[in-house]
């Protein structure tokens, strides 16, 4: 049995910020930190959110853009978000600040071991691995394996590959960056291109589908990739490199705490935002929620990410996906047309007001929304 004060659970996005806000306490406050992470490979990803405040990790940010842009087959819409940002961090640098961080710190251990399950003893929690138990007064989990789901939730997947590319002439408009353009086939999900341009000649272009599969062969995703980038740009690139990835997009209710009282954080607490897929703003708001709770020494008042109303409206959106994923790019055509790009970024932020959500839901389709809500409501019957 090995002891320390706190254990975190996962060093991805969401254990990384964590033990950077603990490391900014005193070391009296905190003791000993234990980090469990069983994979030590860095996966190369984009992550990509928007503010109208200064981030805590705005020194990561290598690009941002002042300028949105949506297509579809019928809109070719943009507009700017000042005073938001849409920032945009590599999580190669992430993870290589944050390693060097738990280096330099003599609080901070790292052992590489498979958890495999959790339990309360009274006011300490012990993490049980293949080869130890390990117990401490403070534990945050951010592993999570969806086949737990129950089977009466939805559970599907946004899942995606991009290519970053050089072009050999300028085509990309630097200020601007596309955040969804549904002008490629649909078939029998919900697909769109999502553009990020890093300098004239060099952006991420990347497919994105919403769906029932957790994943296309590369020969699907490459077709995409290649036809999209013919079609909207029609000169010779270079492939630089690629990243893939697959999040889960589910109306599971997560708990903050599980039953053992173990505090839930990442994905495993729900911080993926189900209808979009985006989690890195959220992590970072519940990380400063999660320290504030540490400080006060009152964890049991911690909740979950989302309101009951926001989780409401992305279960009729995830219902959409998938029974009817044809009418996606409509209902974000409608969405988009009628309302300006703030507006958006703040619904999706769950900042709206309530007042501000009916306006909103009363630009969108309105037969298909309450057949949803009947729906919603015989399957909590």
């Amino acid at each position: 049995m090995i002891d320390a004060n706190i254990i975190v659970v996962g060093g991805g996005c969401a254990g990384m910020q964590l033990i950077n806000a603990l490391l900014k306490l005193p070391a009296e406050q905190t003791g000993e930190i234990l980090l469990i992470e069983s994979n030590q490979t860095i996966i190369h990803k984009s992550w990509c959110f928007w503010t109208n405040k200064q981030s805590e990790y705005d020194f990561l940010v290598e690009k941002y853009w002042s300028e949105l842009k949506f297509c579809s087959s019928t809109s070719e819409l943009s507009g700017i978000i000042s005073p938001y940002r849409y920032n945009y961090i590599n999580s190669e640098k992430f993870f290589e600040y944050h390693n060097q961080l738990i280096q330099n710190s003599s609080r901070v251990r790292v052992v590489s071991e498979e958890v495999i399950k959790f339990k309360s003893d009274n006011d300490l929690k012990q993490v049980h691995t293949l080869n130890n138990m390990y117990v401490a007064k403070h534990v945050y989990n951010s592993t999570i394996d969806h086949s737990f789901v129950d089977c009466t939730k939805i559970l599907l997947w946004q899942h995606f590959k991009g290519w970053f590319i050089k072009t050999d002439r300028e085509v990309f408009s630097v200020d601007q960056a596309t955040i969804m353009d549904f002008n490629i086939p649909q078939d029998q999900a919900a697909h769109f291109m999502y553009v990020l341009p890093f300098s004239k000649t060099e952006a991420l272009i990347e497919f994105t589908s919403f769906s029932k599969q957790d994943c296309y062969s590369d020969e699907v995703y490459d077709s995409y990739l290649k036809g999209y980038i013919s079609s909207k740009f029609d000169c010779p690139y270079e492939i630089i490199r690629e990243e893939k990835g697959k999040i889960p997009m589910t109306d599971f209710d997560f708990s903050a705490r599980d039953k053992e009282g173990i505090i839930q954080i990442g994905s495993a607490g729900g911080a993926v935002k189900p209808s979009t897929g985006y989690a890195f703003n959220r992590i970072s708001r519940h990380t400063k929620y999660l320290i504030e709770c540490f400080l006060n020494n009152n964890e049991s008042i911690i909740n979950s990410n989302s309101s009951s109303r926001f989780h409401f409206y992305d279960t009729l959106l995830l219902q959409i996906i998938r029974d009817q994923p044809e009418m996606v790019s409509k209902i974000m055509d409608q969405l988009f047309v009628n309302n300006s790009f703030l507006k958006i970024l703040s619904f999706l932020d769950e900042r709206s007001k309530l007042f501000e959500e009916f306006s909103l839901f009363s630009t969108l389709p309105k037969r298909l929304f309450l057949k949803q809500v009947l729906k919603y409501v015989h399957a909590k019957l």
